[in-house]
């Protein structure tokens, strides 16, 4: 089946060629157009030049490893908020928190199902596809606090980590996750990229939303996240 030329495009970057295969099949039979990269370096190259609209991405790669690669593409204004799924063999809890914390909006263990891959796919892209979340908060004037709503605005706020920026420059985040006990939380904290607010952190890590207070309240006790508000405003 040849996709359309309108088709949103899926880059693959996996350095088995077995693996890229499979997913470009599946893909393509879905109706996207694929691109495929065996490496880090080349994948960063085709993610700049083709702008896909959405990246489906190995961790172990040669070279610029996959976790490297989604950093690299956050800090990138046109390619910010490229959809990432990523993808490896490594499955543990703390991997998958890793790699979300990383920038990745879904992690995906190996082996997968073509099913699995194009649902996923298909679920990254109707959430690229909405308003910016931005744009989401700003035409929405919060109500005020109530004891009927009382998680209507906050899950709308941003969390950012108190230590964001030492933590990622000096070392892995989840180094501090042994202080961490409660496991929904040390999740939720790996999962904060200072973009995607409450609501949208919720559907990453799987947790309902109307745990979130709870959870946020956990980390906020042990001052390891402030909450902002649209325009970067501070919220108690």
């Amino acid at each position: 089946m040849h996709a359309s030329a309108l088709a949103p495009k899926v880059l693959v970057i996996d350095d088995s060629a077995t693996v890229c295969l499979f997913m470009a099949s599946a893909l393509e039979k879905a109706g996207y157009q694929v691109i495929i990269a065996t490496d880090g370096r080349e994948g960063l190259m085709k993610a700049l030049q083709e702008r896909p609209d959405c990246l489906v991405l190995d961790v172990v790669l040669p070279g610029v490893s996959g976790f490297d690669v989604c950093r690299q593409l956050r800090a990138r204004d046109p390619l910010r908020r490229l959809p990432i799924i990523m993808v490896s063999v490594k499955d543990t809890p703390l991997d998958q928190n890793w790699g979300l914390g990383q920038g990745a909006d879904r992690y995906l263990p190996k082996p997968f199902s073509e099913e699995t891959l194009v649902q996923l796919v298909g679920e990254v892209l109707s959430e690229r596809f909405r308003p910016p979340w931005t744009q989401r908060i700003a035409v929405v004037n919060p109500p005020s606090p109530s004891r009927e709503e009382p998680s209507l605005t906050l899950n709308k706020l941003i969390p950012h980590r108190s230590e964001d920026a030492n933590l990622m420059s000096s070392s892995n985040p989840l180094s501090r996750s042994v202080v961490i006990s409660d496991k929904q939380a040390r999740r939720l904290y790996a999962a904060i990229d200072g973009q995607k607010n409450v609501e949208e952190l919720c559907m990453v890590i799987h947790l309902d939303v109307k745990q979130a207070p709870k959870v946020l309240q956990l980390l906020l006790d042990q001052q390891l996240i402030h909450l902002y508000g649209p325009g970067r405003r501070l919220t108690e």
